[in-house]
């Protein structure tokens, strides 16, 4: 029987079969991992998506300065899915758990078994896909909006963050100072 995250996240792809379910479920396993933890290194290929059951993850990336751009955060119950992983391509991100988290695993390559037995595979990759390029287009499009915006946007559809995460991550995120993101988080 899956648990309730995963049946979640299926439900919120579409409609699966039992068969489908089962032989999915037969390909999971839970995996804690540590805070401070990375599960994937810039330069790697990525080889599984993780369902955070619990805890807190992100993603950043360095620049050419050396400068840490955090550019996603993943809390309970969301989907860490790469398609460069699932392409098979080395990634340009980080990815690192911030807290103690337990999460279900599912590597790449059975879910690419799973399309071959399942037609249906398809609609759950293409949920991952569209979910996955559309927290970029988000992220992208929070970048345009004035750093008070910018804020009360995340603090709106996110609040959880700034309870999990230290503020230079939400500043970097956000791509505003510190000290702008003090100022902001002083008017609440």
């Amino acid at each position: 029987m899956l648990n309730n995250t995963v049946s979640q996240v299926l439900e919120d792809a579409g409609h699966f079969s039992n068969e489908f379910t089962i032989s999915l479920e037969s390909h999971l396993h839970a995996e804690i991992y540590r805070s401070k933890q990375i599960i994937h290194a810039a330069g790697q290929i990525e080889t599984n998506l993780y369902i955070v059951e619990s805890g807190f993850a992100r993603s950043y990336y360095y620049d050419r300065k050396g400068t840490e751009h955090t550019v996603r955060f993943y809390t309970a119950g969301e989907l860490i899915f790469s398609y460069e992983g699932y392409y098979k391509v080395p990634s340009f991100y980080y990815t690192e758990f911030m807290e103690t988290s337990n999460t279900i695993v599912l590597s790449y390559s059975d879910l690419n078994d799973l399309q071959k037995k399942f037609l249906e595979t398809s609609f759950l990759i293409k949920f991952a896909l569209l979910k996955s390029r559309k927290e970029e287009y988000e992220r992208q499009n929070i970048l345009t909006l004035p750093a008070n915006e910018r804020y009360d946007r995340l603090l709106e559809q996110n609040h959880i963050i700034f309870q999990k995460s230290p503020a230079k991550f939400i500043a970097s995120y956000l791509n505003m100072s510190r000290e702008t993101l003090a100022r902001l988080m002083g008017r609440h």
